[in-house]
């Protein structure tokens, strides 16, 4: 596993630099957010590269066989698959009706309790559609139901 997160380190740096700069052709005022998410984006890329290139983990062998024990592939396949689906029909059906019922099936596929997955799928909407729409006014895909 540390040979994949020495290409991730590697790779996540390559991709800040180019970012970095896309960045400077912004206007002042419009590049401080970005700037502020990239200095997050190094930040947790030069723990990762302390974490990867310099700390020695102890047992490598015992921590990576048990890394992906118990991974179930159904399942992971299941949200690609239901991820596909949501992206197709935030046009068609709309973005917050589609946001709460990919939800829903999500984390009941994820074996979450019924009463948390509904309390979820109809917050978690409300929530995108207040910060969103009423106060950023930001547009969002509407579809045919909302």
């Amino acid at each position: 596993m540390r040979k994949y997160d020495k290409f991730l380190t590697i790779g996540l740096f390559i991709l800040e630099a180019f970012y970095f700069f896309l960045i400077k052709q912004l206007p002042e005022k419009a590049a401080r957010y970005p700037l502020f998410v990239l200095g997050l984006m190094v930040f947790l890329t030069l723990l990762l590269a302390i974490n990867t290139f310099i700390i020695k983990p102890k047992n490598v062998e015992d921590k990576e066989s048990d890394q992906f024990k118990g991974i179930l592939y159904r399942q992971f396949f299941l949200i690609i698959t239901l991820s596909a689906v949501y992206i197709i029909l935030i046009d068609i059906i709309g973005f917050f009706v589609t946001t709460a019922i990919y939800l829903f099936v999500t984390m009941v596929a994820l074996k979450s309790s019924i009463k948390w997955s509904i309390v979820v799928s109809i917050l978690f909407p409300i929530f995108l559609y207040l910060i969103f729409v009423s106060f950023l006014k930001v547009p969002v895909p509407r579809g045919f139901l909302l």
